[in-house]
C-alpha cells in the first residue's frame, strides 16, 4: 500500500521505519508527518523562487499585481471558496478570511504555481486512474477521497448537492446527482452520486478534467481530492 507525504507517495513499510505510525494524508498532522510537510513547503519556496510571476500567474489563471519599485509582487488564487494570497520575495502565504493557512495549503497552492502549464481545459472527464501512473495509486485516491463520501451522503442526493453548493460548487448533469467544484483555478473536479436501493449500493465518482496533469501531480492531485472530500463531510455533520 502506499501513501503520500506531498513531495512523493511512500510505502506502508517506509512509513512503519518512520516509527511505525499510521500515515494520513495532512488531516491529522503528527511531529513526523509534519517534518515530511516542512521539507516540502521548504523545496516548493526554492524551486519558486526567482521565477516569472507574471508567467506563473497567466498559466495558472491567478492574478498578478507587481511589487513597488518593480521588486517582488503578489499573487491571488482561490483553492475551493477561499482566497489567497501570496507575497514575493518573502512568500508570506495568507488568506483573505484571515484564518489560518495550514501548512497543507500552502504546499498545494505552491506546487499549483510552480507546475501549471496553461494548457486550457479539454472537456473529458477521466478518473484518477486514468491520469498518466494513476492506476498504481487509484486504490490511495478511492480510500481518501471517494469512499468517505458514501456513508455520509449515500442516501441523501438533496444533501450531496447542497454541500457541494455550500463549498462553491455548481450543479452538473451526471448520475443521480453531480456537482462541479473549482478546486483552484484551472482544476474543476466533477463529484458524481448514484443513490443506493435495495439491491445495489450507493457509489460515489471523482472525476478530473484530462488537462489536469499539467496542473498538478499525482501526489497534490490525491491531497486535493481529500482536501475537498473532507470540507464535504464536515459541512455535512455540522449542518
Amino acid at each position: 500500500m502506499m501513501t503520500c507525504y506531498l513531495g512523493r507517495l511512500i510505502t506502508d513499510g517506509e512509513v512503519e521505519n518512520m516509527g511505525n505510525e499510521k500515515a494520513t494524508f495532512g488531516m491529522r498532522p503528527d511531529l513526523k508527518k509534519q517534518k515530511y510537510y516542512r521539507k516540502a513547503f521548504d523545496l516548493a519556496c526554492q524551486e519558486i523562487k526567482g521565477i516569472d510571476l507574471r508567467k506563473r500567474a497567466e498559466k495558472s489563471g491567478a492574478h498578478f499585481e507587481k511589487g513597488s519599485k518593480g521588486k517582488g509582487g503578489r499573487i491571488s488564487l482561490s483553492l475551493f471558496n477561499a482566497r489567497y494570497l501570496i507575497e514575493f520575495p518573502n512568500l508570506l502565504i495568507t488568506s483573505t478570511d484571515k484564518k489560518v493557512v495550514s501548512l497543507v495549503t500552502k504546499i498545494v497552492i505552491l506546487h499549483y504555481l510552480i507546475k501549471a502549464d496553461g494548457r486550457p481545459l479539454s472537456g473529458q472527464l477521466i478518473p484518477y486512474k486514468e491520469i498518466p501512473g494513476g492506476m498504481l495509486y487509484a486504490g490511495v485516491f478511492a480510500r481518501r477521497a471517494v469512499d468517505p463520501l458514501i456513508p455520509v451522503f449515500g442516501q441523501s442526493l438533496e444533501r450531496f448537492l447542497d454541500m457541494g453548493f455550500r463549498l462553491g460548487g455548481h450543479k452538473a448533469d451526471y448520475g443521480d446527482a453531480s456537482f462541479v467544484l473549482a478546486a483552484l483555478p484551472r482544476v474543476p473536479m466533477t463529484y458524481i452520486l448514484w443513490k443506493g436501493d435495495e439491491e445495489f449500493p450507493a457509489t460515489v465518482q471523482l472525476l478530473f478534467d484530462k488537462s489536469v496533469e499539467g496542473y498538478l501531480s499525482l501526489e497534490d492531485i490525491v491531497v486535493v481530492g481529500e482536501m475537498a472530500t473532507s470540507r464535504l463531510i464536515a459541512l455535512g455533520r455540522v449542518d
